[in-house]
């Protein structure tokens, strides 16, 4: 019998590339779940340094804190920021100074319940019923540019929200809190998986009776071979929420999951002051 609330699976691929700049990291401490994944962004020096300093300063941070964790959302603000500065030291650090720059993307469950937060356009989806519950906004801007050639124009993507790069931390944006229910479908991602693979494929292969790491195992490999030869790092983690956790966290007290739906609130309208 499965002892954890949920079956989980990772794969990460290099794809084409000389090197792997994603991170991922899944965590589990009694009804207190961590998962994290960042992408360190090509184009700018030492990518995989600060996607790594990334999941370092979340998986210290969760080992230190009591679970559960009083305030899910805060505790991803605070990796973020820590993270943030990480990076930022490590590249003042080296001579000539560096500026790494990585996306990330949360969740915790706890309790039953989801929380998530992301920067950049590595996705999260909740995925319910074979169909795409809720999912993240890219934090990015795309451009048509029409090549010399007189071709096709092109779609090119840049990143408005990163990791490093600059003083200030950036700007995050959380997801409302959500309850799981039974085969609910948490997938974190990178775009070498999103940008390859069809969203309806994705809900396909993870909404299957088959064991969830297969399924992303599957999609991986996918998203490698559609890629070809120009494919980009592929890193992907799910988990699937087990009948029996949902049903237990039916009794769980809804005066908890009011409270977090406040504290999101809160969040929104403090970001939208500061905005």
């Amino acid at each position: 019998m499965n002892s954890k609330p949920f079956d989980a699976g990772r794969a990460s691929l290099v794809g084409n590339r000389k090197l792997n700049q994603d991170r991922s990291l899944l965590l589990t401490h009694h009804n207190t779940t961590l998962l994290a994944i960042a992408d360190g962004l090509g184009g700018h020096p030492r990518g995989e340094v600060a996607a790594q300093l990334f999941v370092d300063v979340c998986e210290t941070l969760f080992r230190q804190q009591a679970k559960p964790l009083q305030d899910p959302e805060q505790f991803m603000v605070q990796c973020i920021h820590q993270a943030h500065q990480a990076i930022i030291e490590f590249g003042d650090r080296q001579d000539p100074p560096l500026c790494p720059r990585t996306t990330a993307v949360m969740a915790v469950v706890q309790n039953g319940t989801a929380y998530w937060v992301h920067v950049g356009d590595s996705r999260l989806y909740l995925i319910r019923d074979r169909h795409v519950m809720a999912q993240t906004r890219d934090h990015s801007l795309v451009q048509y540019i029409r090549p010399a050639t007189g071709d096709r124009s092109q779609a090119r993507s840049s990143i408005t929200r990163c990791l490093g790069g600059l003083d200030q931390p950036p700007t995050i944006t959380c997801g409302s809190p959500t309850r799981l229910l039974a085969d609910d479908v948490l997938l974190l991602c990178t775009d070498g998986l999103w940008g390859q693979v069809p969203q309806q494929k994705i809900v396909e292969s993870l909404s299957r009776d088959q064991a969830i790491v297969d399924g992303v195992a599957e999609l991986a490999e996918e998203a490698r071979q559609r890629g070809y030869p120009r494919s980009d790092n592929v890193t992907l983690l799910a988990i699937r929420w087990c009948e029996q956790a949902a049903e237990a966290g039916a009794d769980s007290s809804l005066e908890e999951h009011l409270e977090a739906a406040v504290r999101h609130l809160h969040q929104v309208l403090k970001h939208n002051k500061s905005s």
